[in-house]
């Protein structure tokens, strides 16, 4: 364990256990699911190209995510589904969810083990890069179960993966069941969150307790199938994509977002925040007048609470925060143009034009 893990166990330690989380302004969590649509992700289902989902087994229905599959007749050819962000990985951050189950609606043909089950895959591989006949991504699995599907939820299941207990022992079974802990009913909402820090500890948990904990995941193992990405056997898992599953039963999530610990560490910058644990220098610089490099002009500033973007001839620019979502655009910036975040947080703003682009990354606090 290197020295910046060394350093920073206690802090998340600490970090869990006093709630440092809620010190979080609620604009600091990247909502991943927004509640509105998908455009955001990506899918596979088995045996399907990437985003072809003829049965429409992921949907949004009345503000919530919803896993569906009532327009399937069976469970033939084992369709698992996964739908995963595809705006970006991530590698130290706390994700938290709300889901429920749906009683006895499984897809006939549905295996038993996956009756009210679901998961957060962690640190998996994109959704782009599986196989056509791929089963599962390579990843952790923060297995997501109801009621009728054993004593907790919350267990860690690994397709392509292994990893190691608190004392370091490597531990090459598939399933391994958290602490028992109370659900609620179904129907009715659970509420999930899972503390994930690089290769270093990961954290589960129900409500406000850790029911599993972990440390050292890798590349390992078997139960995938069909994957075109190598799995090379002791390779740390140092990051990667979130991603919710199809498992044959119908589950709705209402929320799931993700507070990135990765940014500023320097106090003396007004990017600092108390719940970062690894540090990025570059989250740190707030950008003042700067030239995009040729032919693609462009200054950035701060006025008061505006960014001031202006430039010339440029033929298009657009705002985006570091989630990817879209916050403004502007036909051109040939004049001075005024644009106030709704939000703090780190953003980027793109100048096109007919002969080229250019992105600026600035830290608005």
């Amino acid at each position: 364990m290197d020295i910046f893990r060394r350093a920073a166990l206690p802090l998340l330690i600490a970090f869990c256990m006093a709630g440092a989380a809620r010190a979080a302004e609620d604009s600091a969590w990247i909502h991943l699911f927004n509640g509105k649509d998908l455009k955001d992700w990506d899918f596979k289902i088995r045996h399907q190209a990437l985003n072809k989902d003829t049965l429409h087994t992921f949907k949004v229905v009345n503000g919530n995510l919803f896993v569906d599959y009532s327009e399937y007749k069976n469970f033939d050819g084992e369709p698992f589904g996964h739908m995963g962000y595809k705006l970006r990985p991530f590698s130290y951050y706390l994700l938290r969810g709300e889901y429920q189950f749906i009683t006895d609606k499984q897809v006939p043909g549905g295996p038993g083990w996956a009756k009210e089950n679901n998961g957060f895959m962690l640190h998996s591989q994109s959704i782009a890069s599986m196989g056509l006949d791929q089963d599962f991504p390579i990843s952790l699995e923060a297995q997501l179960l109801g009621p009728a599907n054993g004593s907790g939820t919350m267990n860690l299941c690994t397709p392509g993966t292994n990893f190691h207990d608190m004392a370091g022992k490597l531990i090459t079974d598939h399933c391994v069941n958290a602490t028992a802990n109370t659900r609620q009913p179904t129907p009715a909402w659970t509420t999930v969150s899972a503390l994930v820090l690089g290769d270093s500890v990961i954290k589960h948990m129900v409500g406000k307790d850790t029911v599993f904990k972990f440390t050292k995941p890798e590349m390992g193992g078997g139960n995938v199938s069909g994957n075109t990405v190598q799995i090379v056997n002791g390779k740390a898992l140092k990051e990667g994509y979130v991603v919710i599953q199809a498992e044959s039963a119908p589950v709705l999530f209402r929320k799931i977002d993700l507070l990135d610990l990765v940014g500023c560490m320097d106090k003396t910058k007004a990017a600092y925040r108390t719940y970062f644990v690894k540090d990025d220098p570059e989250a740190c610089k707030v950008t003042t007048a700067r030239a995009a490099p040729r032919p693609v002009r462009f200054d950035l500033a701060r006025v008061g609470d505006m960014l001031r973007v202006s430039g010339e001839g440029a033929a298009f620019s657009e705002v985006r925060r570091a989630d990817g979502s879209l916050c403004a655009s502007f036909a051109s910036v040939a004049n001075v143009t005024g644009f106030a975040p709704d939000r703090p947080g780190l953003y980027f703003a793109t100048v096109r034009t007919a002969a080229g682009s250019a992105v600026r990354k600035f830290a608005f606090y």
